[in-house]
């Protein structure tokens, strides 16, 4: 079973149904991922800034949030404790806030890998954590 944490944008692309450059589903891409994580009894990581970046982008709170991965058959853990983070390993590598945040996470709560559509925001800590992009979880 991996520990997964889960970058905020691939749930919002899901929800927001988005495309993404050269008519790229990514909404597809997400729910193909999603299946994968259920599939191979996975447990999705998120944390207390996941959460607030979703309700940002697509007005859904964290019950809901919940509420849609347990529909979904997905485990999830939540991570609430984000202050006592030493942010400045991942600054050093030119990771900006808030993508500092989530890969301490990731690393501190012994995530397997880092799930997200921008891999080119966390290319520097490639040497700490493994980083995949959705359809790379198959």
């Amino acid at each position: 079973m991996k520990r997964v944490y889960l970058d905020s944008n691939v749930f919002i692309s899901l929800d927001n149904n988005e495309i993404g450059r050269k008519l790229r589903g990514l909404f597809i891409e997400a729910e193909s991922f999603f299946e994968q994580v259920k599939k191979k009894n996975s447990v999705l990581v998120l944390s207390k800034l996941f959460f607030s970046e979703v309700q940002k982008k697509c007005h859904s709170n964290k019950e809901e949030v919940l509420h849609h991965f347990k529909n979904s058959g997905i485990k999830t853990e939540v991570i609430e404790k984000i202050e006592e983070l030493n942010l400045k390993q991942f600054e050093n590598k030119g990771i900006h806030y808030p993508d500092s945040v989530h890969a301490a996470i990731a690393i501190k709560y012994n995530c397997d890998c880092i799930v997200t559509f921008n891999i080119k925001d966390f290319e520097n800590i490639k040497d700490l954590i493994e980083v995949l992009e959705p359809l790379e979880f198959m």
